[in-house]
């Protein structure tokens, strides 16, 4: 049974220490990827219609927990543009590095959720009538970066997001990747396998699902991949398998989170509030880049847990991001 919230008295102690200073809320998180307008259909019927894309639904978790997290992405200038910015803004999330493009028209993404609720997705791009161009941010030490999907390897953006890259780690952000590939681009997988290696060199973590791995990798399970994978020197390695639990891998130990059974009423969004509990772990217990290296199993274990937690709320509901209730759980 995973743990559901952290204790009041540590959600009391972190809360007084905000207060008095003696924690410096400086640092900072950035979700970087695109921005979908999500239309959700079960038996070919519509039933409801969201803010979407993998790196808003882990922000919209985040900021309604009053972390200090931006969002970088762009849409266009459009009906659904204003929803994403309305609803980004309602939800605390900074969209200081939200670009907008003129004569144009925002993403979709069609889900279709099958009989046992796991969703197919049909994608119609953003159309700008110039290139892509991304404003982003300047990233401090022990900030964290989380990017990933599709616009973590589409070749319009790769120059920008590289050279973004490379400042963060070079100026000791934490790095989680996500790279949530679907089935739908595996025809281009010859042709981004090489920006998916490049993205877990990147990465202080790598963060990816069975199916992840087995499209990407022809893999299974983490001991295989990790095998597959030796040349990237993978730091730490979390992966997340539905019922079967979670395997991961750290600095040359490997462990497993047990969870528990249920059966989702949708699982879109599931993943990316999992990511949104890590980054919530990493942030209230203070763990730095340094800090990141040397975590005990009993850390690993108590962030998985919380990742779950987020997660499992998700998947019982048919929103994209974690809940009221949840987030009066965990809110300092």
């Amino acid at each position: 049974m995973y743990r559901k919230s952290m204790g009041m008295k540590a959600k009391k102690n972190i809360a007084l220490q905000l207060a008095t200073g003696k924690i410096k809320n400086m640092r900072k998180i950035y979700t970087i990827g695109e921005a979908v307008y999500d239309i959700i259909f079960k038996n070919g019927v519509p039933i409801d219609a969201k803010v979407g894309g993998a790196m808003i639904n882990t922000a919209v978790s985040l900021g309604r927990l009053n972390m200090p997290v931006y969002y970088v992405g762009d849409a266009a200038e459009d009906a659904i543009g204003d929803i994403m910015s309305d609803f980004l803004v309602k939800n605390k999330v900074d969209i200081t590095y939200f670009t907008k493009y003129a004569d144009s028209r925002s993403r979709l993404a069609l889900a279709f959720i099958d009989d046992v609720n796991a969703p197919k997705y049909l994608f119609y791009k953003i159309a700008p009538p110039k290139k892509l161009v991304l404003d982003f941010p300047e990233p401090e030490a022990d900030d964290v970066v989380l990017f990933g999907s599709f616009n973590g390897i589409k070749h319009e953006v790769r120059g920008q997001l590289v050279d973004f890259l490379i400042k963060a780690k070079r100026n000791g952000a934490i790095i989680l990747y996500d790279p949530n590939f679907r089935i739908n681009h595996k025809s281009l997988l010859s042709t981004v396998l090489p920006f998916i290696e490049d993205n877990i060199r990147f990465s202080d973590i790598f963060k990816a699902s069975t199916e992840d791995l087995e499209i990407m990798f022809g893999t299974q399970g983490i001991t295989e991949t990790m095998d597959r994978l030796e040349h990237l020197q993978i730091k730490n390695m979390i992966c997340t398998q539905n019922a079967q639990g979670v395997d991961y891998y750290s600095m040359g130990q490997q462990g497993h989170l047990s969870i528990e059974s249920v059966e989702p009423l949708s699982a879109v969004g599931a993943g990316d509030s999992f990511n949104a509990g890590l980054i919530y772990y990493l942030f209230t217990r203070k763990i730095s880049k340094v800090d990141l290296r040397n975590l005990s199993m009993e850390q690993w274990n108590e962030m998985l847990q919380i990742a779950h937690s987020f997660s499992l709320n998700v998947c019982m509901s048919t929103e994209n991001y974690i809940s009221g209730e949840l987030v009066n759980q965990y809110r300092l």
